[in-house]
């Protein structure tokens, strides 16, 4: 086994959120997000959060050969696939909270489910304005709330009923910023008006219920600490609580929905 980067992944790990992930939850959004963003040709474009570069690669193909794309990221084995992947792109390791660029050096910087995930969310979101060139656009999308992702709740709730409290809470916190008005306080945290904050329709898909369970545990923060009597007997539960997103061969196909806030530097 490849040693850990600073966001404690494997090369091997990366390159399996890229073979699964990006299929089966990922890859529907650049469209969108790039869409909400305006992106234009000749635009030099930064996504931070980059992961393997799924909304890089989108992004050279409208903004290239007189644009540019960056993209950033803490970990280095998520770059090594976004680099092997995405070669029109330029990959660079580095901390949302403390951006290594100079200012006003982007048209538009984009952050795709990654705010949530950022201990100091309005310093972000300032980092981010502060590389923005006046009349930029800044686009931040964030998972909705799990009101609004029904089928992961339930696993949440599962999750929490099966194994604890402690289990539940990490498995709710991507939805964290999911309601409007908390992803509106972060912005006037940081000082920054969000024109924008819109709900998006998405799915995630699955050749099984078992196989969304195991994934969805066994990548996330828990793999450590779930043995397998407490993981089968989530397993068990989600087997009866989701067979409604089951299709007759057994794939499963829930709502994945998120908010994308759009917010222009007038000055």
């Amino acid at each position: 086994m490849s040693e850990t980067d600073e966001m404690g992944l494997t090369p091997e790990a990366a390159q399996g959120y890229e073979d699964f992930f990006l299929p089966a939850i990922f890859s529907q959004w650049p469209p969108q997000i790039l869409h909400a963003a305006g992106v234009k040709p000749g635009d030099n474009l930064l996504e931070v959060g980059c992961g393997t570069g799924v909304l890089t690669r989108r992004a050279t193909t409208l903004v290239l050969p007189d644009g540019s794309v960056t993209g950033l990221d803490l970990s280095e084995s998520m770059l090594s696939v976004a680099r092997r992947k995405c070669p029109g792109a330029i990959f660079q390791q580095g901390n949302v909270m403390n951006l290594p660029f100079e200012n006003a050096s982007f048209d538009v910087v984009i952050a795709s489910f990654v705010l949530m995930f950022v201990p100091d969310q309005p310093r972000a979101i300032r980092e981010m304005w502060r590389v923005l060139k006046p009349g930029g656009r800044l686009v931040i999308a964030v998972w909705e709330s799990l009101e609004q992702n029904p089928a992961y709740a339930r696993l949440v709730g599962i999750t929490e009923q099966k194994i604890d409290q402690a289990a539940g809470e990490s498995m709710a916190w991507p939805f964290a910023l999911g309601e409007p008005g908390k992803l509106a306080e972060v912005f006037d945290a940081a000082e920054v008006t969000a024109q924008t904050i819109d709900a998006h329709q998405g799915r995630a898909k699955f050749a099984s219920i078992e196989q969304f369970v195991r994934t969805e545990i066994e990548s996330w923060l828990l793999s450590e600490s779930v043995n397998d009597a407490s993981l089968d007997a989530v397993l068990s539960d989600a087997q009866e609580q989701l067979v409604e997103y089951c299709d007759e061969s057994g794939a499963l196909d829930i709502p994945f929905n998120a908010l994308i806030a759009v917010a222009e530097k007038h000055r």
